[in-house]
């Protein structure tokens, strides 16, 4: 991949990490209707966070590179959703959001938490970290 010495080193880190997608279940995915959500949600093995963001929203914009990154540390121990909320308001509304950002975790289809607004970085690390902890302690009790 000799052009990626022409691009900046996160596009180059994007485009890596897009070549390493499954078709069924991508570590971040930018959700194309609601079939496209439920299918990830549902058939996803591991923990999922839904970012809902509008691409108008400032402190949705600061937040998306760090939690986009966080999640890219993880190795495909967690999968990010992104959500735009004016083109697709009704997944939204569905989870009851009326202000952006919210990160919504999620375990086999199931809300496990939520956070709203801006976050820095050490309490996305946090909530990642505490979704992450809860999903290993669900599948060594089964």
């Amino acid at each position: 991949m000799m052009f990626m010495n022409y691009i900046s080193k996160p596009v180059a880190n994007s485009f890596k990490r897009a070549l390493s997608f499954s078709p069924i279940c991508q570590r971040i995915l930018k959700i194309q209707d609601k079939e496209d959500f439920d299918q990830h949600v549902n058939n996803c093995k591991v923990p999922v966070i839904v970012d809902f963001f509008a691409t108008w929203c400032g402190p949705c914009k600061i937040l998306q590179p760090l939690i986009e990154n966080i999640v890219d540390e993880q190795n495909g121990k967690i999968h990010l959703l992104k959500v735009d909320i004016d083109d697709h308001a009704e997944i939204a509304m569905d989870f009851g959001i009326s202000v952006v950002p919210v990160l919504v975790s999620m375990i086999d289809g199931k809300v496990k938490s939520k956070i709203i607004g801006s976050q820095d970085e050490d309490q996305l690390r946090n909530f990642v970290t505490k979704l992450i902890e809860e999903s290993n302690v669900q599948k060594e009790k089964l």
